[in-house]
């Protein structure tokens, strides 16, 4: 298990000393600092779980906490543009509390099946603890603005020993996820593989749910094929292609994709239009054909001719208001699209040379693949699955660009290439690379997935179930709110 917090030690630095400050403190800032700590002291020795033989308090969670804090923190204001509110923070006390509870468990059944870590394994414990606790201390103390070097320092250790990243107290934190590690290899080895007939069973599983999910959502079914979810059953009408992506220089490009948007929207509102002046004249044609079919109720209705003109009136204004509209619409399009060609050249023009060069690459019979790896600028072209696999599009595909989607099912036999055509991202050289087979996948085809993915359940659901033993094994009885993270 990787540690899953030191990828956030740098925000959380961050963070400490933006919400914290480093105000200058004139009068003795070395006893101050030896007060906050004394005082922080007081708190981290708060009592918020017991078990046998031992108590979970403030200090054992800290660094967890303040480090999961940092997170929520960024993630509440990159999503919502708040600060994580009060119920999140509880919440997150809550969870430090349970999972501490939970290594102190996990550590005593090491001991028990007599797991330990090996001084090498040890020494690289610390080395990683070390580099983190390293890099976080120069980035604390560049930031304090005492007048003193001592002060400095001690303020540096001081922040530190507040928000839980003390060397002691990572080192203690991760020796115990790296015990945790070599008990959770032990016990999953201990885990039977899974049968033929598990397999099986879940094969047909993943089959009908996936025909469900996807059958109707393409768009799930091609987001699923990107990620490198295991998918057992196709659509119809795939099939999978790689492209070459050429970008031109943003001063081109930009323009193009902004002018492009406007025109999207435009066709769009155009679509809107028409099937708003469909309906209206739908509704006109119902009304009349009621009209003649009914000669009694035509007669009431138009007995003072007053209602009839007034109806007929109103709906004859409003499909000449909608052709007005699509018009201008029309001719709004039509500027859009004179507008557009020269900024669509300028992309062109730019990528020109490249373009040329593989072109007679391609002719001189070059290996796409090499021309993609040389030439290529989309990531999905080097990174898996789609590297190996290339994208999966259809006719009715709204995942990927029209322009895109449009020239791949254009081209009409698997190894055809397409001319080079602009799109939002840049310009596409595509080749059609295979039919998908619609329905189920074959089990052979899934196999070696679905017996990862079965072996991975199984541990999982050992692991907890004898990991809610370990916890009951040593009665823990909960404080959590005897600490109060908000105030």
């Amino acid at each position: 298990m990787k540690n899953r917090f030191l990828k956030f030690a740098a925000l959380l630095a961050a963070l400490c000393l933006a919400l914290t400050g480093c105000n200058l403190i004139a009068v003795d800032p070395l006893m101050q600092i030896a007060e906050d700590r004394a005082a922080v002291e007081d708190i981290y020795d708060t009592v918020l779980a017991e078990y046998d033989g031992g108590t979970v308090t403030v200090a054992d969670i800290i660094y967890d906490f303040n480090t999961q804090w940092s997170y929520y923190y960024q993630l509440f204001a990159m999503y919502y543009g708040t600060e994580p509110d009060d119920a999140t923070i509880t919440a997150l006390r809550d969870d430090c509390v349970d999972f501490a509870v939970q290594c102190v468990a996990q550590e005593l059944e090491a001991q028990r099946r007599g797991i330990a870590l090996t001084d090498e394994e040890l020494a690289e414990v610390e080395q990683t603890v070390r580099d983190t606790y390293d890099s976080t201390y120069e980035s604390f103390l560049a930031q304090m603005t005492d007048d003193t070097e001592e002060a400095r320092i001690a303020r540096t250790e001081y922040e530190l020993y507040a928000t839980g990243q003390d060397y002691d107290a990572q080192l203690a934190y991760q020796t115990t996820q790296a015990l945790i590690d070599k008990l959770r290899e032990q016990v999953d080895s201990e885990v039977a593989e899974p049968t033929e007939e598990s397999i099986e069973e879940a094969y047909n599983q993943h089959v009908e749910d996936d025909e469900t999910n996807y059958a109707d959502n393409l768009s799930s079914f091609e987001t699923a094929m990107t990620s490198g979810t295991l998918v057992t059953w196709m659509p119809e009408g795939y099939r999978t292609v790689k492209h070459i992506l050429v970008i031109p220089d943003s001063s081109v490009l930009d323009p193009y994709t902004e002018k492009k948007t406007e025109l999207d929207t435009l066709t769009q509102e155009l679509e809107t239009l028409n099937e708003e002046l469909l309906a209206a004249t739908d509704d006109d044609a119902t009304a009349d054909d009621g009209t003649a079919a009914d000669d009694a109720s035509a007669s009431d209705a138009t007995d003072s001719g007053a209602v009839s003109e007034t109806d007929t009136g109103t709906a004859d204004d409003t499909v000449a208001s909608l052709q007005a509209q699509i018009a201008e619409q029309e001719a709004a399009i039509a500027a859009a699209e004179e507008e557009l060609a020269p900024l669509a050249e300028a992309c062109f023009a730019d990528v020109q040379d490249t373009l040329d060069e593989i072109q007679a690459r391609l002719d001189a019979g070059e290996d796409f693949q090499m021309l993609i790896d040389e030439y290529g600028e989309d990531p999905g072209m080097q990174n898996e699955p789609t590297a190996t696999l290339g994208y999966y599009v259809c006719a009715d595909s709204t995942t990927w660009d029209t322009a895109f989607r449009d020239a791949a099912m254009l081209l009409e036999n698997v190894g055809d290439v397409s001319e080079p055509v602009l799109g939002m991202s840049g310009v596409h050289i595509i080749r059609y690379e295979s039919d998908v087979t619609p329905g189920a996948v074959p089990l052979e085809d899934v196999r070696d997935e679905l017996y990862d993915e079965a072996l991975t359940t199984l541990r999982e659901e050992n692991y907890n179930a004898l990991l809610e033993e370990w916890v009951a094994a040593i009665n823990p009885v909960y404080h959590y709110d005897n600490w109060d993270p908000i105030t």
